[in-house]
């Protein structure tokens, strides 16, 4: 009689094999799994060998990626030290370009204390500069020492090896495709973009004023509270020590007034019309776009900002003055420790330098950027204006608030609506009913007066095109008069 197995197979028809074969009849499941359904009762397979050894088909077939953090780790990194690693990404091209013509987006944030830094390029090899420039900022401002830059493997990137290797700093590439190698610099890129979204959608101004909205969002940034740091201690409280004083954080796109010295015309205006579009680490006082000129100023001199109420503005006019100060103060004694240590027969002609350097330090008070201008580095392209000569800058801050006089918000928006450059733009203009009745105007115009005689069309003469010119016409206090068009013959 044949011996029959516990689940009732006859041992005769029980299959014998070694594990790596009953691995290959099915399919290369896991040999865990295959030991099971080996040893269960019934199963018609008893296994003769349960030796393991590496399967190249299950390699080939079902291998994955090694399981990493999450989130990006400080790991062969001294991240417990201010300004250890310093993490960054770029970002763009975006659309439509900024008003000096950036497309990319550079942060570079420090690890430790998760303070960022956002600068605008118009291609990706500056991102060299713009390090040197974050560098020699961060190192002197917050007194540390930068030792690891770490960046994705991107070509932009190839030649900050030369700037690392002069100054000591060790360069660390995250691994392609794999994010979280340099997650802190790409989350940042999402955080100072929502922001700035936000920023522009709520002030109202056109989309080419991102770039303002970029900077003032890593400026707000770095004075609010932060996750991951311990306390939820804002990123300059860690490098400094000190809570961050808020009442010189205002609105984006908040109207104000602004003092425009009016140097020899005595009877002109003595402040205009603006909108804050920013404010960063290197420049005291806000940035101002004045709709009338199409300019930003950096100044400290603002009143009547329509966001604060009169006691919220008399505190902004406190916190410049005292910002001010200080900027002042260091200067000075930036000036006196390099007097102390120059050489005798060098000091008079040092002394000249240090001059001119305070000469123009105080001159930063009145700053004044051409919307054309180049925006190569932290102020690029911004021009001194007039200032007057003695006084400390501090001592001339206007600190009395103009109580109930407001500038209305139509005045500034009116102001900013560019009127359109051709007949395309103005039928797409949310004016064109106006844009059309002042084109019905002008040709009734030119009927009357009888400007032309229709002919018969000279052959081998070229004729001229013409072109409609559109114009707002406003009143003094910038409601709007009329809606002017007119049709003029170009001679090219």
């Amino acid at each position: 009689m044949a011996a029959v197995e516990s689940g009732g197979i006859s041992a005769d028809a029980v299959t014998e094999c070694t594990l790596l074969e009953l691995q290959n009849r099915l399919g290369h499941l896991a040999f865990d799994t295959l030991e099971r359904m080996a040893d269960a009762p019934g199963s018609g397979v008893k296994l003769t060998s349960r030796v393991r050894l590496n399967c190249l088909t299950c390699a080939q077939g079902k291998q994955h990626k090694v399981n990493q953090y999450k989130k990006d780790t400080g790991q062969n990194a001294p991240v417990d030290e201010i300004g250890g690693v310093i993490c960054s990404d770029i970002k763009g091209p975006m659309t439509p370009r900024d008003r000096h013509g950036n497309r990319y987006m550079i942060n570079f944030v420090d690890h430790n204390s998760n303070y960022v830094r956002a600068f605008l390029a118009k291609n990706k090899v500056e991102a060299t500069k713009k390090f040197e420039h974050f560098l020699v900022f961060f190192e002197k401002e917050y007194n540390c020492r930068i030792q690891v830059l770490r960046t994705d493997g991107g070509g932009e990137y190839m030649n900050v090896e030369d700037f690392c290797r002069a100054t000591s700093v060790r360069r660390q590439v995250s691994e392609a495709n794999n994010q979280a190698s340099n997650g802190k610099a790409e989350r940042m890129h999402r955080t100072i973009l929502n922001m700035a979204r936000c920023m522009l959608f709520a002030s109202g101004l056109p989309l080419k004023f991102w770039g303002y909205a970029v900077e003032y969002a890593a400026y707000v940034l770095n004075r609010s509270a932060c996750s991951a740091n311990p306390r939820r201690m804002s990123p300059i409280e860690v490098l400094t020590g000190k809570c961050p004083d808020m009442a010189g954080i205002v609105t984006f796109g908040s109207p104000c007034t602004v003092y425009r010295d009016p140097g020899k015309r005595a009877w002109q205006p003595r402040a205009e019309v603006g909108m804050i579009v920013g404010k960063n680490d290197e420049t005291k006082g806000f940035k101002v776009y004045i709709p009338k000129d199409m300019v930003v100023v950096a100044t400290q001199h603002i009143e009547n900002v329509e966001t604060l109420d009169s006691k919220q503005n008399v505190q902004l006019q406190a916190q410049l003055k005292r910002e001010g100060l200080e900027l002042w103060r260091s200067i000075e004694e930036r000036e006196e420790a390099k007097q102390q240590k120059e050489k005798a027969p060098k000091k008079k002609k040092k002394q000249v330098k240090s001059k001119k350097k305070k000469k123009k330090a105080h001159g930063t008070y009145g700053v004044g950027e051409d919307a054309e201008s180049d925006q190569g580095s932290e102020g690029a392209g911004e021009q001194l204006a007039p200032t007057a000569a003695s006084a400390a800058p501090a001592a001339r801050m206007q600190t009395r608030h103009m109580g109930a006089k407001h500038v209305p918000v139509q005045v500034v928006h009116a102001v900013v609506t560019p009127d359109p450059r051709n007949y395309r733009e103005a039928m797409r203009d949310a004016r064109a009913d106006k844009w059309k009745e002042a084109i019905k105007v002008e040709f009734e115009a030119l009927e009357s007066n009888n400007t032309w005689e229709v002919v018969a069309r000279p052959r081998n003469s070229k004729l001229l095109h013409t072109k409609w010119v559109f114009k707002t016409k406003t009143h003094a206090d910038g409601t709007v008069e009329r809606y002017k068009g007119r049709l003029v013959p170009c001679w090219t």
